[in-house]
């Protein structure tokens, strides 16, 4: 145990250069992030797919006819010495390219987030994922297209999974069928070919500064810190007296997990008793399982609950707070205490709202498993955020209003 105290207090001082470091980037203006302050920061078709395309437009705004472009084949495509020839000044950019109407067995159809291809057919096809799930069958339609309509032969074609990380795609997006694709990744792939962007970009300001911000902006989504406090991190846990140690840690990762939102559960607990209302939690809240919810009532109302809690847990769904009718299966009421364009239904007839963050508009609280998330369970952020929501229910009387709008 004094070890394990030994390291966190080493990796402690490091963290704690890395925070001193960020507050003098934001009183340099560091921070300022034009896509993060436009609520688009996490966005695959409104900012990644369509940023990506536009570095690889040899005909876009940037002025660097194929540049980019050629970068991205060097650094990405050919990054294994595997030959793709490729006519990088006819090159034709698509971004949600239609495939057709997805079929019913889903094995036809789509769009395809971004496709690059030359004047004799060689082709780019990127699938993108952010935090997006897979679709049925998705990498095996785009694969059955490049074949089959496209009529492209495997030198001809490079299909690519992009992820923040370099995860594989599912079983249900491959359809169980073997065929060739790429993984690739944000952390790795993307960010090595974005600073050679930078490089390239050095003479033209405005585009240099954009392609800075985008970066800036992935390793905030990717919670990368700056390098030499990275490389610092590292080789604390990977000497030869801590790599054990660190092992251990990781084999426990999940449970660590599940204790902060564990304790973060029982913290809403004991806010719901000092407002005076009942709480009762769902076993799988605390593993992120599906349909599971902290339900909380006021005692003097029987028909309406305050929910929080997760229908599915995906990459493209999570936790959000919501009210519902006990008692009534389709209650009559067009009251929706959370303004926002999430529809009404018979399940969340008061409208809901996804768990975004600090200014309920952006983040990522709806991911539980999130590193983001879990430290601001931990660190009181996500409470206190909670605690708003729980004041605003007593001040106005939520509970009572729902009720008496039930009839």
């Amino acid at each position: 145990m004094a070890h394990i105290e030994s390291i966190l207090k080493q990796l402690q001082q490091i963290l704690i250069v890395e925070r001193s470091n960020q507050e003098e980037r934001w009183k340099r203006g560091e921070c300022f992030n034009i896509f993060q302050i436009l609520g688009v920061s996490t966005s695959e078709v409104r900012l990644h797919s369509a940023f990506l395309a536009e570095l690889l437009n040899p005909n876009a705004s940037h002025g660097l006819l194929s540049k980019f472009l050629s970068s991205f084949l060097d650094n990405v495509i050919r990054r294994e010495n595997a030959p793709f020839e490729f006519d990088v000044d006819s090159a034709k950019v698509s971004v949600e390219y239609n495939v057709g109407s997805i079929s019913d067995d889903y094995t036809e159809g789509g769009r395809i987030d971004l496709m690059v291809q030359d004047k004799n057919k060689q082709t780019i096809i990127i699938e993108n994922k952010i935090y997006a799930g897979d679709q049925p069958c998705q990498m095996f339609r785009y694969n059955q297209f490049a074949k089959n309509d496209l009529q492209l032969s495997d030198n001809q074609l490079r299909l690519l999974y992009l992820t923040l990380n370099g995860n594989e795609p599912s079983e249900v997006s491959l359809n169980k069928a073997v065929f060739k694709y790429y993984r690739i990744s944000y952390r790795d792939d993307i960010l090595t070919w974005l600073d050679c962007c930078l490089s390239i970009a050095a003479l033209k300001p405005m585009v240099r500064e954009t392609i800075l911000q985008y970066i800036n902006n992935l390793k905030y989504i990717l919670s990368i810190m700056e390098t030499s406090n990275n490389n610092k991190f590292l080789d604390v846990l990977t000497s030869e007296d801590n790599v054990e140690t660190a092992l251990a840690i990781l084999a426990n990762a999940g449970e660590i997990h599940n204790r902060i939102r564990e304790n973060f559960i029982e913290e809403i607990h004991k806010l719901c008793v000092s407002y005076g209302y009942t709480f009762k939690c769902d076993e799988g809240v605390r593993t992120a399982s599906h349909n599971n919810w902290i339900h909380i009532t006021d005692p003097k109302i029987i028909d309406v609950e305050f929910r929080i809690g997760v229908k599915s847990h995906t990459n493209s769904d999570g936790y959000r707070m919501c009210f519902v009718s006990l008692t009534r299966q389709k209650p009559n009421c067009e009251y929706k205490f959370w303004q926002n364009e999430n529809p009404t239904d018979d399940e969340f007839p008061f409208g809901w709202t996804y768990l975004w963050g600090e200014d309920g508009e952006t983040g990522r609280w709806w991911r539980w498993d999130d590193i983001d998330t879990l430290k601001d369970m931990a660190n009181g952020k996500m409470l206190k955020f909670i605690e708003r929501q729980l004041q605003q229910i007593k001040d106005e009387n939520i509970f009572e209003k729902m009720n008496e709008l039930l009839g």
